[in-house]
């Protein structure tokens, strides 16, 4: 019986640490071109999809083919792809699965400058390796709430230099005055 409950049970049961520690690895090795670590990050049983918008475009029937992502990965890495991790949320875990949103900053030498992306995933931790089994990322626009820091920055300068312009006017102002002041004192 004891036997029976622990063949039951997985063991490689996904936490939030591995979804983590699969994205990073994965992130890594795209990086890099290691098309190898990739193949073994890439789910081979559970795959579902690994979607992009242009450059390397990645949509529709070909976001579900496996069979050439290796060969997509390769030639992403040939226009220098380079994805950066900037926040990572685990939406869920389960014994089998992980979900997940990223914030992203992706680059590539095709035409693709620093652009900001979030992408949603999901992690399978069934089988082992953990491996990615969906992957979808696209362009994310600036959120206004994030532009608060840079846009108090520029009240906090323009306040001051408003303090300073008026204070110089004041100044300005009293000098007369005060020379007007000593002229007719001394009459």
């Amino acid at each position: 019986m004891v036997a029976t409950s622990r063949s039951s049970a997985n063991p490689n049961q996904c936490t939030p640490q591995g979804v983590h520690q699969v994205v990073e690895h994965f992130i890594d090795a795209f990086n890099r071109g290691d098309i190898a670590q990739l193949d073994r990050l890439v789910s081979q049983q559970q795959f579902v999809w690994y979607a992009t918008d242009a450059p390397g475009q990645r949509v529709n029937a070909e976001a579900y083919d496996r069979e050439n992502l290796m060969a997509y990965f390769a030639a992403r890495h040939r226009q220098r792809e380079h994805l950066v991790l900037n926040s990572l949320d685990v939406t869920f875990t389960n014994a089998s699965r992980g979900g997940l949103w990223a914030h992203l900053t992706r680059s590539a030498d095709d035409g693709l400058p620093p652009t900001r992306y979030s992408s949603k995933g999901e992690v399978q931790c069934a089988t082992v390796p953990s491996s990615l089994t969906v992957w979808a990322m696209g362009r994310s626009p600036w959120s206004p709430i994030e532009l608060l820091p840079e846009a108090a920055a520029l009240m906090l300068i323009a306040a001051g230099v408003g303090g300073i312009v008026l204070w110089r006017r004041r100044t300005a102002r009293r000098i007369p005055r005060a020379a007007s002041a000593k002229t007719n004192i001394t009459r």
